[in-house]
C-alpha cells in the first residue's frame, strides 16, 4: 500500500521533471529580437534657392524662405506638402517665430515682415536697416532683436515698432539669447569687414535697458554662440583660432578655451547642445585636407571627449527629440551634394549617412511629427528625414539534452 508521503514524492518528482523539460525546450530555441532604425529621405519641392526653415507651434507647420522666387513656402506637418506660398516681393532669408504674439517674422531686403499664423498673410513690414541677417526672440522682455550690417534693433512685439537701436562695430555676425541671465549676446568680428587678423568680441545687451553692459574678448573670427543649460554657460566657436570660448553667465568672463582638432588647422563652426547626454556638439573642418568632423565637449570638464569622423565641409547640427540623436549636414567639395550624418547620443557613433539635396544650408526638427527637415539651397527643395523602426525576431536552435 502506497502512503500519502510516497504519492507526494511522486508528484514532486513529476513537477521537477516537467519544469526541467520546459526549460530545456525553451533553451533549445532562443528567440533574439533586434530593433533597427532606418532613416528615409523624402524631397519636398519649394521655391528657388531656399535659405531657412522654421517651425510654427501655433499651426504646427514648417516655413521655408525662398531667396530667388521671393516667397515663403508653408509645409503642412501632417501631409508634408506645401499648402501656402506667401509672396513677399523680395529676397526672404532668416525666419524667427515670436511666442509673444504667435506670428512668424521674416527678413526681406531692408525689412522684417510679420506673417499672421492664422491667415499666413503679411500684416506688418518693419524697416530694419541695411540687409538684416539675424533674428532672435528674447523671452525675458518679449521683444524681437534684429541684426543688420552694423546695428542691433529691438522691436516691440505688441506694436511691431523699433524701440531701440544699438550700433555694433564689425557686426553683428551672430545673435543668441542667454536664459541664465535673460540677456542677448552679440558677436562682433573685426575680421568680417576689415583685412585684419585680430580676436573678436562678444557684446552683452541688457534685457531691461537694451544697452551694452559687457564686452568679452574671445578668439579669432567668432562665428557661432550656443547656450548650455547643463552648466548655464555660453559657448563661442572661433573659426579663426580653432577653439571654443566658454563664457560664465554670472561674470561674463571667459573661463575656458577649448582647442578642437589640431588647433589652428581646425575651423569650428556650428554648435548644438544635446539634451540626451548634456554635452555640447560642434562641427569643424580641417584647413589641411578639408575633411570635417563632429566633436563632443563634456559639460562638466569642458574637454573634448570624442571626435567623430564626418564628411567634407561639416555645417549645421540639429537634435531630434523623437529619437534622441544628433544630425549633422555635410557638403561635398567636388559637386556640392549634401549628406546628413545621424549620430547616436549614447555611443556617439554614426548610425547612418543619408543623401540629401545640393548645398544643405539649414536643418531643423519638427516637434509636430518628430521628423527632421533639411533645406537644400541648390536643389530648390527640402529633404524630409523620417525614422522607421523595424523589429526582427531570430529563432536560434541550440544543443540540448533532456
Amino acid at each position: 500500500m502506497t502512503d500519502r508521503n510516497t504519492i507526494s514524492r511522486y508528484h514532486f518528482c513529476f513537477i521537477v521533471v516537467l519544469v526541467i523539460s520546459i526549460i530545456t525546450l525553451t533553451l533549445a530555441f532562443l528567440n533574439t529580437e533586434k530593433v533597427w532604425a532606418q532613416f528615409t529621405v523624402i524631397p519636398i519641392k519649394v521655391g528657388e534657392h531656399p535659405q531657412n526653415v522654421e517651425y510654427n507651434p501655433i499651426n504646427g507647420n514648417m516655413y521655408v524662405s525662398n531667396f530667388y522666387t521671393g516667397d515663403i513656402s508653408v509645409i503642412d506637418s501632417n501631409t508634408n506638402k506645401v499648402i501656402h506660398t506667401i509672396q513677399v516681393n523680395g529676397s526672404p532669408n532668416v525666419l524667427e517665430y515670436n511666442p509673444s504674439n504667435g506670428n512668424m517674422y521674416a527678413g526681406n531686403l531692408d525689412q522684417i515682415l510679420v506673417i499672421d499664423s492664422n491667415t499666413n498673410k503679411v500684416i506688418h513690414a518693419i524697416d530694419a536697416g541695411d540687409s538684416p541677417q539675424f533674428l532672435k526672440y528674447n523671452p525675458s522682455n518679449g521683444n524681437i532683436y534684429i541684426g543688420n550690417l552694423g546695428e542691433v534693433l529691438t522691436v516691440d512685439s505688441n506694436t511691431n515698432k523699433v524701440i531701440h537701436t544699438l550700433h555694433i562695430p564689425h557686426g553683428p555676425t551672430f545673435l543668441e539669447y542667454n536664459p541664465s541671465n535673460g540677456n542677448m549676446y552679440v558677436v562682433s568680428d573685426p575680421n568680417s569687414d576689415t583685412d585684419t587678423d585680430v580676436n573678436g568680441k562678444v557684446l552683452v545687451i541688457d534685457n531691461a535697458t537694451n544697452k551694452l553692459t559687457h564686452t568679452i574678448g574671445v578668439g579669432k573670427s567668432p562665428s557661432f554662440v550656443e547656450y548650455n543649460p547643463s552648466n548655464g554657460n555660453m559657448y563661442v566657436s572661433n573659426s579663426g583660432s580653432g577653439d571654443i570660448s566658454v563664457i560664465d553667465s554670472n561674470t561674463n568672463k571667459v573661463i575656458h578655451t577649448i582647442q578642437v582638432g589640431n588647433g589652428s588647422n581646425a575651423s569650428p563652426d556650428a554648435l548644438k547642445y544635446n539634451p540626451s547626454n548634456g554635452n555640447m556638439y560642434g562641427t569643424f573642418d580641417s584647413d589641411s585636407d578639408g575633411n570635417g568632423s563632429i566633436f563632443v565637449i563634456d559639460n562638466s570638464t569642458n574637454k573634448v571627449i570624442r571626435t567623430i569622423d564626418g564628411g567634407e565641409n561639416m555645417q549645421n547640427l540639429a537634435y531630434s527629440a523623437s529619437n534622441g540623436n544628433m544630425y549633422g549636414t555635410s557638403i561635398s567639395n567636388s559637386d556640392g551634394s549634401g549628406k546628413v550624418f545621424v549620430i547616436d547620443s549614447d555611443t556617439d557613433k554614426v548610425l547612418q549617412i543619408v543623401d540629401v539635396g545640393d548645398n544643405p544650408v539649414d536643418i531643423k526638427y519638427n516637434p509636430s511629427n518628430g521628423n527632421t527637415y533639411v533645406v537644400n539651397e541648390n536643389s530648390d527643395n527640402v529633404s524630409l528625414i523620417t525614422t522607421t523602426t523595424t523589429t526582427t525576431t531570430t529563432k536560434t536552435k541550440t544543443n540540448s539534452t533532456s
